[in-house]
């Protein structure tokens, strides 16, 4: 295997703040790779060379000069059976000698580390390039096919995508996704910045298993949402899932409610991105021109209590700590102020969608701004017609 020279570079300082002698390590030809004294990097060091082949430790001193060799014990690092590198301590021979053993496995716990990390790494990139081929509108089947098998993947099996948002304030975030992402096990990931892609095979409970990760998350203070398209063994429709998940997920964001939300159980959901913004705006203009952010939010808590008690004003008014004259009087004062009657069930219709498109108007383009001269003439009139 041939070691990164700055990992080598690393493993040098590392062993050499132990030891508090120069350290060298080199290939399995004898180059010194990496060394505390920066003029013998690159040179050839016969000791090593031999270390290497002979798979065995060769000790330098005046009575055994080698080529390129300074005085000290060279012994060569084992991986998976194999010769990965060679390992030397310069000093003379009987004080450094007895240092043979702890350097070589010292050396092998560095380069068992990088290797695993860089396994990890290898497999990420593998996973992210699985999955954006999976989501993307063209998919590669051999590509696919591929990356599979490198990830024993089974590509036939039902699968359920997920997408997921991180709310976290402070910290790496992409680490703190992997930190968690990476114990779930029959599945591959792909998480950047505050968001992250899952494909959860057959093995999960899928309410279980996001349920557990959202906790995790909080336990580390982090708040976790997300949405969750349909199961699909069916490779050609996970662009068409993610979309879903997608849009399941923009729904979590908006109503701040479950962490999970499945795409197949969306109502409103599915309603109100559908809609073009500009009928949106003319649709909250209809009901709330002419009222201030305010007074709509009054508004909203008193038809929000009425809706939470079925229509029970006297549940309501409990609910909202005023007396149940109030709450008629609060429930009147929509009907005017709106044109709309919460008591009447076509009215209440209405109203109850009015107040979503707004807040969700909010939460996407950051609010609508209202004509209050229009909407006062267009209310009398709507009222004046009703009473005639």
């Amino acid at each position: 295997m041939e070691i990164d020279r700055t990992i080598a570079a690393t493993i040098v300082a590392n062993i050499k703040g132990v030891l508090r002698h120069e350290i060298n390590l080199f290939d399995t030809h004898g180059t010194v790779i990496a060394s505390t004294d920066a003029a013998r990097v690159g040179q050839y060091h016969e000791a090593a060379a031999i270390a290497a082949a002979s798979r065995r430790s060769i000790a330098v001193d005046d009575d055994h000069p080698y080529q390129g060799a300074k005085n000290g014990i060279n012994s060569p690092v084992l991986i998976d059976g194999s010769v990965a590198a060679v390992i030397g301590v310069t000093g003379e021979r009987e004080s450094v000698e007895s240092f043979g053993d702890v350097i070589v496995k010292m050396t092998e716990i560095l380069l068992h580390e990088n290797i695993e990390q860089t396994a990890r790494y290898n497999r990420r990139i593998l996973e992210t390039n699985l999955i954006n081929q999976l989501i993307g509108a063209h998919q590669d089947t051999e590509l696919i096919r591929y990356l599979s098998s490198a990830l024993e993947w089974d590509m036939h099996a039902r699968h359920c995508i997920v997408i997921g948002r991180l709310v976290h304030e402070g910290g790496d975030v992409v680490l703190l996704q992997q930190k968690h992402l990476q114990r779930i096990g029959d599945a591959i990931y792909t998480a950047d910045a505050d968001e992250c892609c899952l494909l959860l095979g057959p093995s999960h409970h899928i309410e279980d298993t996001l349920h557990a990760l959202a906790e995790r998350f909080a336990d580390d203070g982090a708040r976790m949402g997300f949405g969750v398209g349909e199961p699909t063994a069916d490779l050609s429709r996970l662009p068409h899932c993610y979309r879903h998940a997608r849009l399941a997920l923009d729904w979590q964001r908006f109503t701040g409610g479950e962490p999970v939300i499945h795409a197949d159980r969306l109502d409103y959901g599915l309603l109100l991105p559908s809609i073009r913004p500009d009928r949106m705006v003319q649709f909250v203009e209809r009901v709330f021109g002419g009222l201030d952010e305010a007074a709509i939010g009054r508004h909203r808590d008193t038809f929000e209590a009425y809706t939470r008690f079925n229509g029970s004003i006297t549940h309501a008014a409990q609910s909202l700590f005023i007396h149940k004259n109030t709450m008629q009087n609060h429930l009147n004062a929509i009907a005017n102020d709106t044109g709309y009657n919460p008591r009447s069930l076509r009215d209440y219709a209405v109203l109850d969608m009015a107040f979503r498109v707004h807040d969700y108007l909010r939460f996407t383009t950051g609010g609508v701004q209202h004509n209050t001269a229009e909407r006062g003439t267009e209310q009398g009139t709507r009222r004046n017609h009703e009473n005639a």
